[in-house]
């Protein structure tokens, strides 16, 4: 009895495991923060750790809505989030599996069509062909879109090379007329992110081109959708969550986080009524703007505070619909672009149809308040949001830089999230919080 006492203990002090009964904060119930405390679950299994949402519900910008389709079908759809492939997507789709399993997963699979127009023409300037076929585009400029994915994809391969250089000084050096970069890559690449042709000229080339140039421009263009929604999945793993032992707030927004004697002091409102929460850890999944509020009051975060509130941020508004003025009924394609005369993005529509057929006649569009106004106006819209989304140029890369080093040297803290290692997807927001995991680890 006494040696296999012995055994035991000895496979206990050699776990990977600990049972630590510090008390951890993590702030923000989006991807970042579910998996952090995932993450920090397996790792201390002992730790006393809560998550506060200021929503009603688990997702952050995982926003999935039940619709109507126009057969009267009930739907779900991803306002925020939508598709994933592997290889880029492992780490999240690597997550779900340690969670909720793949095989409760129902997934679809689409391919990546295009088409760019103007708003006040009928023919497209270009288009994608639909399932192999042609569609009366010239295979002059279906080949310089490929050549364009391929310069794309030597960025992302080669992100070293490129990092401190911005979209437009990128594109003023590739082999194309102007005509060319004005009316077909710069709108394009405004729709990538969902934000502004002016906007886009300043972001980090590395960062875009990972949205769409991450595989070779021979392979497939197919991606997977999650028919539940990426929201839903949150929620479930959420559920999974509270059965481990994580404490989950939700509908209690934090206030502020102050430093003390012994760790940290969380302030957030329950029941209408602020109140407080001590702390030994914290982990901020938030966005740089909610990060900044949040300690501001505080000294001790300095230099932090005056980094996050010169992270510039842009506004997208996205609109579930069923107004076919926002397509091309003719020549379908998933990703509809949109400009005006200037070659300025005006909107951008994902055709849903060609997802499944279950989704027929649903349509998410970025798109101004202006043409939101007339959707309403028609009866045809479904559902509307606006996201503030991190602008990443290449100066904004080097500040997160600055805050990484900053943050290692704030005892007991951590800031995660997308954002934090460089474009904002459901993948870096992981690995964001694998990232705070290895922080807790050296500070413990």
């Amino acid at each position: 009895m006494k040696l296999t006492s012995y055994f035991i203990l000895a496979v206990w002090l050699c776990s990977s495991v600990v049972y630590s009964q510090n008390k951890i904060a993590i702030i923000g119930g989006g991807i970042a923060g579910v998996s952090a405390a995932h993450y920090l679950r397996q790792y201390d299994a002992g730790a006393q750790i809560t998550l506060f949402e200021k929503e009603a519900i688990l997702g952050g910008n995982a926003q999935t809505v039940a619709v109507t389709t126009i057969s009267g079908e009930k739907c779900m759809i991803d306002i925020g989030p939508q598709y994933f492939t592997k290889g880029p997507w492992d780490d999240y789709l690597g997550f779900l599996k340690e969670t909720i399993g793949m095989n409760a997963i129902r997934t679809e699979t689409m391919a990546g069509t295009l088409l760019v127009q103007r708003q006040e023409e009928n023919t497209p300037l270009i288009v994608t062909p639909l399932n192999g076929k042609f569609r009366g585009e010239k295979l002059g400029k279906l080949l310089k879109l490929k050549k364009f994915n391929t310069e794309a994809f030597n960025v992302y391969k080669n992100p070293e090379q490129w990092k401190t250089i911005n979209v437009q000084q990128w594109v003023e050096q590739l082999d194309f007329t102007d005509q060319y970069k004005q009316e077909i890559i710069y709108p394009f690449l405004a729709a990538s992110l969902g934000t502004t042709t002016e906007d886009i000229r300043k972001t980090s080339v590395v960062e875009i081109v990972s949205l769409f140039a991450f595989r070779k421009p021979k392979a497939s263009n197919s991606f997977c959708i999650m028919q539940d929604g990426m929201g839903t999945l949150i929620q479930q793993v959420g559920n999974k969550l509270r059965t481990n032992g994580v404490k989950i707030e939700t509908n209690a927004p934090v206030q502020s986080v102050k430093k003390n004697e012994k760790g940290y002091t969380v302030y957030y409102v329950r029941d209408g009524k602020i109140v407080s929460m001590e702390v030994d850890f914290v982990m901020m999944a938030v966005h740089a703007d909610v990060a900044a509020k949040l300690v501001k009051d505080d000294p001790y975060f300095g230099m932090a505070t005056m980094i996050l509130e010169q992270l510039p941020y842009f506004e997208a508004h996205i609109v579930i619909h069923q107004d076919t003025n926002y397509i091309n009924t003719e020549k379908p394609a998933f990703l509809n672009i949109y400009t005006n005369k200037e070659n300025q993005l005006r909107f951008s529509t994902m055709n849903l149809s060609l997802i499944s057929p279950r989704l027929n006649g649903i349509y998410k569009s970025w798109m101004p308040e202006e043409d939101t106004q007339r959707v309403k106006e028609k009866g045809l819209l479904l559902h509307e949001t606006t996201f503030y989304h991190p602008l990443i140029t290449p100066e904004f890369v080097a500040h997160l830089h600055e805050l990484k080093v900053l943050s290692g040297k704030l005892e007991g803290i951590c800031i995660i999230g997308g954002w934090t290692e460089g474009l904002e997807t459901q993948n870096s927001a992981v690995v964001s919080a694998k990232r705070a995991v290895e922080v807790y680890k050296n500070w413990k």
